[in-house]
């Protein structure tokens, strides 16, 4: 019953519309909590081991075109759809986390954008690389939400409520006539 927008926003066609009133919100909250979780680690021992991997991660995520974004956001959300939903669906206590950990992992090791992840690691690299004095070409608040925040929430939105959502919905939930 965690309120993480990429698996909540799955749910749309399932719910009313206070349900969809509410998304924004969550969406709110999630970079509120990302960004303040990401300037907590800077004051911690991890943030110089973090930098380098952090700034090309940022790097990396902003250069890429807003298609590949949007593309690669419709499949993260496609397996957080699979994750969530086994997890509440599955029967067997082994089944919910197997469901949840392999959708999970396997977006995490296919490199899908996810844009509550981003909503961290982005501002984290950004930080870092300010902290630390290192110049990264397109390291700022304007890329990222332009380049990757923006595309990677609509790409979420589309896997999650269009492709995944949607089909659910109408295939097995919806008042047959």
């Amino acid at each position: 019953n965690f309120h993480l927008y990429t698996g909540r926003v799955c749910y749309l066609f399932e719910n009313d519309k206070s349900y969809a009133l509410h998304l924004p919100l969550i969406w709110l909250g999630n970079l509120t909590g990302a960004v303040l979780t990401a300037q907590l680690l800077m004051l911690t021992r991890l943030a110089p081991a973090l930098t380098a991997r952090a700034v090309l991660l940022c790097e990396t995520k902003l250069s890429d075109n807003l298609g590949s974004s949007f593309i690669l956001a419709v499949f993260c959300n496609l397996l957080i759809f699979i994750a969530v939903d086994g997890f509440k669906n599955h029967e067997h206590e082994i089944g919910k986390y197997l469901g949840l950990f392999f959708g999970v992992v396997a977006f995490i090791l296919c490199g899908f954008e996810h844009c509550v992840a981003n909503m961290f690691y982005i501002p984290a690299g950004m930080m870092t690389a300010s902290a630390y004095g290192i110049a990264a070409e397109g390291l700022n608040i304007g890329t990222f939400i332009l380049n990757n925040l923006i595309p990677a929430t609509i790409g979420n939105i589309f896997g999650g409520v269009i492709v995944v959502g949607f089909l659910y919905w109408y295939l097995f939930l919806r008042e047959k006539t």
